[in-house]
C-alpha cells in the first residue's frame, strides 16, 4: 500500500514537471510590441513588380529588399505566397502592382528545420501502476510565428495570401507587429486596415 502510494506521488510530479513547459508556453508573454490585428477587408497594395524566380512559389522581402530566401534568420520578413502550376514553376515570373483585399487572417506556428536545430516537440510517456498511463507534450524551441492575410479573388488570382512572420521562440516573443511588417513590406508594399 505505501509502495503504491509513493508510485502514485512519483507518477503525478513527473506527469507536473512533464506538463510545465506546456503551462509555460501557453502563458508566454510577448516581448516587443503586440502582435498585428489586420481585420477582414483590409488590403495589401503592392507598388513595384515583385520578381518571383523559377521554380519557387514566394518572393519575400525583408528590410525592405525582395530576396529569393530569407537572409537574416531571426528578423521579420513577409512574402507573397501563389499558386503556380508545376508547367510554369519552369520559368521566372511577376507580382505586378495592384491591391488585393484581405477575405480572412490567421496565425500560425510552423516548425521549421533550418540550421540543424531541434524543432521536434518533446512527448513523455509514464506508466504508473495498474493502468494509469500519462501522456504530455511540449513544444519549445524556435518555430515560423507566421501571420498569414488570405486574399479574396483578383485580377491575378494566382496570388493567395501575404505572410507576415518571425523565426523566434514562441515562449520570448509573438508574431510580428504591423510596424514589424511594414517595416520588412518597404517601399515594395502596405497594408491599409479596414475601419
Amino acid at each position: 500500500m505505501l509502495v503504491r502510494k509513493i508510485i502514485t506521488a512519483v507518477n503525478g510530479f513527473i506527469f507536473s514537471t512533464a506538463t510545465f513547459p506546456a503551462l509555460a508556453f501557453s502563458l508566454a508573454v510577448s516581448v516587443g510590441e503586440a502582435p498585428a490585428k489586420i481585420p477582414v477587408n483590409s488590403t495589401v497594395t503592392v507598388h513595384k513588380s515583385l520578381s518571383v524566380i523559377a521554380g519557387k512559389s514566394h518572393v519575400y522581402l525583408q528590410h525592405g529588399k525582395m530576396l529569393s530566401r530569407i537572409e537574416h534568420t531571426y528578423d521579420p520578413y513577409c512574402y507573397f505566397s501563389m499558386k503556380r502550376p508545376r508547367a510554369e514553376m519552369k520559368s521566372p515570373t511577376s507580382i505586378l502592382p495592384a491591391t488585393f483585399t484581405v477575405k480572412k487572417q490567421f496565425r500560425r506556428k510552423e516548425q521549421s528545420a533550418q540550421r540543424g536545430i531541434r524543432v521536434a516537440s518533446s512527448i513523455s510517456i509514464g506508466v504508473g501502476v495498474g493502468s494509469n498511463w500519462w501522456l504530455a507534450r511540449a513544444e519549445w524551441g524556435p518555430q515560423n510565428l507566421n501571420h498569414y492575410l488570405r486574399f479574396a479573388p483578383s485580377d491575378q488570382p494566382q496570388v493567395t495570401a501575404l505572410v507576415c512572420g518571425v523565426y523566434a521562440d514562441a515562449q520570448e516573443r509573438t508574431t510580428p507587429s504591423f510596424e514589424e511588417m511594414a517595416e520588412a513590406l518597404g517601399t515594395f508594399a502596405t497594408i491599409q486596415k479596414a475601419d
